[in-house]
């Protein structure tokens, strides 16, 4: 028996990583209409929320993305604290120079989370200055709000920025002209300047996009080239997606 002084030693905490990689097996098996569901279980049956779970699975595509390329594969990333690579995953979408300099510095110890979380922060605000960002969606939209309206001259375009709260969010809304109601929506993928930020979110977008539709009668998802569409297609077919309601349709964002 022990004594009173004597304490059983404490089980290690997985790291996120390894939550991720033991649950993805599990996620990727589910069906698409009982995947909340089936999260729910997942996450419970390793102990944390739903969320968690989410996060680390979207932190292990990330690291993964970087892994692919032969040079980035010594980062010792899977180790590094999840808020780090999420505050990487961010830095990436808009300056991957930048956030693999991070990385390195991450993992030989020269960041910490604070100190990457200001660095991105810092980072963001500098290259919204040199037009990315905002700046980038405000240029996108300008560009796919007209090719749209002009498909839907009989319609009324609501191309408002902000939308009162119980309203879902979309790009675009259009309504026949006196009607009261919006019928057709439309949302734009990204904009992103990194390919890799572009794969991590595709099947959000996709999910949003299936989402809108039991809203509206018609919604169009919005992609800047045939390559995309076709990673959309793909991505749909993987998921057992067939004859879905709502339309791809291509859109450049240069005239």
């Amino acid at each position: 028996m022990r004594s009173a002084t004597q304490r059983l030693p404490k089980k290690r905490r997985s790291q996120w990583s390894e939550l991720a990689a033991a649950a993805r097996p599990k996620v990727d098996g589910l069906r698409f209409g009982e995947r909340e569901d089936g999260l729910r279980r997942i996450a419970e049956a390793h102990g944390v929320n739903p969320q968690s779970l989410r996060r680390a699975l979207a932190a292990l595509r990330f690291v993964e993305s970087l892994e692919a390329t032969r040079f980035l594969k010594k980062l010792a990333l899977r180790s590094a604290p999840m808020a780090a690579i999420e505050h990487l995953a961010r830095w990436h979408g808009y300056d991957r120079v930048a956030a693999l300099r991070a990385a390195r510095l991450l993992t030989d110890g020269k960041h910490t989370i604070a100190s990457l979380g200001t660095a991105e922060a810092a980072a963001r605000v500098a290259a919204q200055a040199r037009g990315f960002g905002r700046s980038l969606v405000r240029r996108c939209r300008m560009r796919v709000g007209p090719a749209l309206q002009a498909q839907f001259q009989n319609h009324e375009m609501d191309s408002r920025a902000a939308r009162d709260p119980d309203e879902p969010s979309v790009d675009f809304r259009f309504r026949p002209v006196g009607a009261t109601r919006w019928t057709i929506a439309a949302i734009i993928i990204g904009p992103y300047l990194d390919r890799s930020r572009r794969e991590i979110r595709l099947g959000d977008w996709i999910v949003k996009a299936l989402g809108l539709s039991a809203i509206y009668e018609e919604v169009i998802l919005v992609v800047p080239t045939a390559a995309i569409k076709k990673e959309c297609i793909a991505w749909m077919r993987a998921n057992g997606m067939i004859n879905l309601p709502f339309s791809l349709q291509i859109i450049t964002p240069e005239p």
